[in-house]
């Protein structure tokens, strides 16, 4: 028996690589078609932070809760979570193990709150392009970001635009949503020395991705 592999993305990430995310709640589930690794599900949308207002979304897995792959779910009537869906080549918003679904619910609230709270300062600042390729920082900024501990601030992350020349060198540093000067200043010097790789070479100039950064 094999669990279903795959890492937890980050905020952003799982943001940029989707053509749909919002504060939903499933109204109804359909049961799954023959041959169908998935089933369709209607929805609520409580709160839209990208893409067209969908009624109903494509989830990966068993309508009725039974053994399939160990990537399957099930998410029942009244569930309420943050969808991550990408269009899959049936044309449908697809959601599964792997999208980085957070369901909103008694526990976690903490992180809940937070991820919340970025997804609407993303939309916030009009942030609605979609990328597949992924970035990966090599260098040491979560050491970089040591020095800042303990400080005290009235928020608890910011979010700053990268955006890279085709060979992923950085080409300028944006603020989107900071803390105060002259700590954004500070941030934004040392994110201009980090270091990145992709899982694609073919990156266009100016590619650009987002990062949120926690300081407590």
């Amino acid at each position: 028996v094999f669990a279903c592999d795959c890492d937890e993305p980050k905020i952003t990430e799982k943001f940029i690589e989707s053509e749909f995310v919002a504060n939903v709640t499933i109204l109804k589930i359909y049961p799954n078609q023959i041959n169908e690794q998935g089933y369709k599900a209607d929805i609520k949308i409580n709160e839209l932070f990208k893409g067209e207002r969908l009624k109903s979304i494509y989830v990966y897995g068993r309508s009725d809760n039974g053994i399939g792959s160990s990537c399957d779910i099930y998410i029942p009537t009244k569930t309420k979570l943050v969808a991550y869906a990408r269009k899959n080549k049936d044309g449908n918003y697809g959601i599964g193990m792997c999208s980085g679904l957070l369901y909103l619910n008694k526990t976690n609230q903490k992180r809940q709150k937070r991820e919340l709270e970025i997804l609407k300062t993303l939309k916030e600042n009009k942030i609605n392009r979609t990328d597949k390729i992924t970035y990966l920082e090599k260098s040491k900024l979560r050491k970089n970001l040591e020095q800042f501990k303990g400080i005290k601030l009235e928020k608890n992350f910011g979010i700053y635009e990268i955006t890279f020349e085709s060979d992923l060198t950085i080409k300028s540093v944006t603020e989107i949503s900071g803390f105060t000067d002259p700590i954004d200043q500070k941030l934004i010097k040392i994110i201009e020395q980090t270091e990145w790789i992709s899982n694609d070479k073919g990156v266009d100039n100016y590619n650009k991705i987002y990062i949120p950064l926690s300081l407590t």
